[in-house]
């Protein structure tokens, strides 16, 4: 017996969603974990792998921090926070990174950035990965950022992870 399809109505998909609108504003930092990427690779529990350190030291509060993301346009706001470690303070640009680089590093680091962003702060360049943009949108919007330190070999050893709270 045969019988004839129909196609099916999926319905209206809305439109694509701005990622850019979506990370413009003034963000803070709200937690900072390290990630020992050597002990990630070889599957070791998450308590011997990642470790909280928003308030390691307690005179250098992460929570100082703030970024504010406009349209190409990227302010930092070191305050007494470690940042300083880790971007300048001051005005510069920012531009997102495009998938042929994201894909790369999915393949080289084992991790599911969806993107990234790149900033140019007082001529130095820092790069930014986006693991997910879950949670960037609702009432209490929050935007993880990945940034990754490299031994002497060109190899990355340690990622930092920070969930930043839209102000």
């Amino acid at each position: 017996m045969f019988s004839q399809c129909s196609p099916d109505n999926e319905g209206e998909y809305g439109d694509a969603v701005n990622r850019s609108e979506q990370i413009i504003g003034t963000w803070a930092i709200e937690k900072v974990s390290q990630i020992d990427l050597d002990a990630e690779k070889k599957s070791f529990p998450e308590f011997a792998t990642k470790v909280d350190i928003t308030n390691a030291i307690a005179s250098m509060p992460f929570s100082d921090f703030t970024l504010k993301i406009d349209n190409g346009a990227l302010t930092t706001s070191i305050g007494n926070s470690p940042m300083a470690y880790v971007i300048s303070e001051g005005t510069g640009s920012w531009s997102w990174i495009t998938n042929d680089a994201i894909n790369l590093v999915n393949k080289e680091l084992g991790i599911n950035a969806s993107s990234g962003i790149e900033t140019q702060i007082n001529g130095e360049n820092v790069i930014f990965y986006m693991r997910t943009f879950s949670g960037i949108s609702g009432d209490a919007p929050k935007l993880s950022l990945n940034y990754e330190r490299f031994d002497s070999d060109n190899s990355p050893v340690t990622r930092y992870e920070y969930i930043l709270a839209k102000q």
